[in-house]
Order: C-alpha cells, then structure tokens, then sequence
C-alpha cells in the first residue's frame, strides 16, 4: 500500500489563481516558465564566454548576449515566485526547492556583471581592458555556476515529478487533499518503530535524543528527523543538536520566512506537543 504524506501546510488547493506567478489558461505558470530557465540560462553563459573569449565577436554579439543574460535572471526570478505559488497547491518538492531558491541571485549576479563588462570593455585605456579581463573572468566563473545550478535544479525537480511514476515505485506519494486537521499521518521520515500521535508529551520527545530516533520540538509542533540527519544540506551535526529538545530558536534563526525550509520540516510532522489524553 502506498506511503501516505499530508502536508499540513496545503490542506485546502485553491481553485482561483493566487497571484500572478500562479497560473496562466490554467497551468501553473512554474510548469512553463522553467522552460525559458533551462534555455536562456545556458545559453547565455555560452554566449558570454564567446565574446568575452573571442574578441571579434564582441562587435555583432555583445549586446544580445547581455540581453540573454538579462532575460536569464528575470525568468529565473519568475520560476522562483511560481514554484512557491506551485508549491502552495501540490505540496514540498523535496531538493528541487532548495535549487530553485540558489538559481535566481546567481543569474542575477551575472546579468549584473556582464552588465559591467559590457560598459568597462568600451574603454579604451590599458587600465580599462585589465578591468575588463577581470570582470570578463568573473563572468565566466558565475556564467559556469549557474549552468550546473540550472542543471541541478532541473534534474531534481524532474526526478521528483516523474521518478516514481516512471520505476513504478511503491514509495510514490501520495497526497490527501480532503483530510481532517487532526488526522494522524505517517510521515516521510518514519518515526522509529513508534505510533503516531496527533498530541506528544515533552517527555516523550526527550526520549528520542539520538541518531537512530531523533525528535525534535519546533513551534509547538513536534518532528521525527531521523531521516533529515543525512540529508540536511547545512550538515548532520546540525541536526543531531536539535534531538529530543526544542530547536524552535535554530530553526527560526537559520530559516524564518523560508518556505521551502517550513516545507521540508512539514514532511516530518508527528504531532502537537502536549498532553496526551488517557
């Protein structure tokens, strides 16, 4: 039987467009925009290292590959915003999000700086074309980083669409839309053996303090993170601080207003803390 997620945080699917990164002649805006992510992007780095590298190119060429940097960063903003607004209808899209979040001051960076080296390569001093290497170089390093970002980025968000539907996989999740609030659910980490309960004693939580059953209190909630050790991108150790205590104070210090970060913590919710009824 299929493993069963319930994200608390999008337990009612609006029917209307919420904004305007939400949908377009009803598809989501995400779905479409990732699609001039994946070809400005790329080909605007590859643009860039042309002219920068071959000087006789830049006479014909520079402009349009500034402008295609420029386009890059502006749809790699929209496809943040979108994803968000897609996010809030289907659920936490795993990794995918935490890409998606680097993409977009990256490609800003680099529309700024091709920016630059297009003013800088007009000047005809020696000074001014040492500059212009220098920001030209610049250019290419971040131009290189955005490509494997947007590689990252759209592998992990088409390995997370299409992974379990392609391998058949019995791990697909599958996502209640009608649920009550209070409906016990298993989360994706598991919860080490233990029943599932809606209200959790602090006592309880202290419990599980270690690697193998690591538990965790954060706004009242709480999580079962053993399975997030591994995979927390700031590292285990981070983590492992948090088991069997509060960790409401790290998680908003480190993660306040990131709602990819409040997504991933979403998918490990037990329970309230509290007393549990005899």
């Amino acid at each position: 039987m299929p493993r069963i997620t319930f994200y608390t945080r999008h337990m009612l699917t609006p029917s209307e467009p919420t904004g305007p990164f939400d949908l377009v002649v009803g598809l989501p805006v995400h779905v479409l925009i990732t699609h001039a992510v994946v070809v400005f992007v790329p080909l605007a780095v590859i643009a860039l290292i042309l002219v920068i590298a071959v000087p006789r190119l830049r006479g014909a060429y520079r402009f349009p590959a500034v402008g295609l940097a420029i386009v890059g960063a502006v749809s790699a903003v929209i496809a943040e915003q979108s994803g968000e607004a897609l996010q809030d209808r289907v659920g936490y899209p795993g990794q995918h999000a935490e890409w998606g979040e680097m993409l977009p001051p990256i490609a800003i960076a680099l529309a700024l700086l091709s920016v630059i080296w297009l003013i800088v390569v007009r000047m005809a001093s020696s000074r001014g074309k040492l500059l212009a290497a220098v920001i030209g170089a610049a250019v290419i390093v971040v131009g290189i980083v955005a490509i494997v970002v947007t590689v990252l980025a759209g592998h992990s968000g088409a390995d997370e669409a299409w992974s379990d539907r392609i391998q058949g996989s019995d791990s697909a999740t599958t996502q209640v839309e009608d649920a009550p609030a209070a409906l016990p659910v298993e989360p994706e980490g598991g919860t080490g053996g233990a029943a599932v309960s809606d209200v959790l004693s602090l006592e309880t939580v202290a419990a599980n303090d270690s690697e193998a059953s690591c538990w965790a209190i954060v706004n009242d909630n709480v999580y079962d993170l053993t399975d997030w050790i591994s995979q927390h991108p700031g590292g285990a150790s981070r983590i492992l601080g948090l088991c069997g205590g509060d960790g409401t104070s790290q998680f908003q210090g480190q993660h306040a207003g990131s709602s990819s970060a409040e997504g991933a913590l979403d998918r490990y919710l037990l329970g309230a803390l509290g007393d549990p009824l005899p």
